[in-house]
């Protein structure tokens, strides 16, 4: 009987990598620092983003910087001077974004824990252009005056369609077609 060794079973590994990547199962990408990765072709299909996104607000066509923050949840719009009235968020965005005044049905009421505590903030649903994908997501609703960014994207906006690369910034600009399908 054969002895199986570490070196016989990275050339079996290597073999059938190989073959899988002739027969087109699986596509093979070289990472940054040389090695060779690999991913399913549902994985290709995946849009990549860099830590720092544009993101178009849309209906209204607004073009935010946008933090792509995977330990987050929910994503975060800056609101201020909120004002809730019979489950209706009222807002206006920062003079950057033209202090456009926005309405927002609230969806629900979220418990948030920040470096300060836990937060009571509105939760809203909007959509949003990112890359090439229209996204309805749920964000909350928060003053972010004090931020870098004036949105924050999170994990649930991403789930399924996005991989995020920490090398990049501004990997993918948002180009949704007019009309287009909202999906997520």
């Amino acid at each position: 009987m054969a002895k199986i060794t570490s070196v016989s079973i990275r050339f079996i590994i290597l073999a059938v990598m190989t073959n899988a990547i002739a027969l087109g199962l699986v596509q093979a990408q070289v990472i940054e620092d040389g090695r060779i990765g690999s991913s399913t072709r549902g994985e290709a299909a995946k849009i990549t983003l860099g830590v720092v996104e544009d993101v178009i607000l849309s209906p209204w066509g607004i073009n935010f910087p946008a933090r792509i923050d995977t330990g987050a949840d929910l994503s975060s719009l800056d609101a201020r001077d909120i004002v809730v009235r019979q489950d209706v968020a009222e807002f206006r965005l920062g003079a950057d974004y033209g202090r456009q005044r926005l309405q927002l049905p609230i969806v629900e009421w979220g418990h948030v824990q920040t470096s300060m505590g836990i937060e009571k903030r509105p939760i809203v649903e909007i959509s949003i252009c990112l890359g090439s994908k229209l996204l309805r997501t749920l964000a909350t609703l928060k003053d972010r005056s004090g931020m870098a960014y004036p949105f924050l994207v999170g994990r649930s906006a991403l789930s399924g369609s996005f991989l995020v690369d920490t090398s990049r910034s501004r990997a993918a600009q948002p180009s949704c077609p007019a009309g287009a399908i909202v999906s997520n």
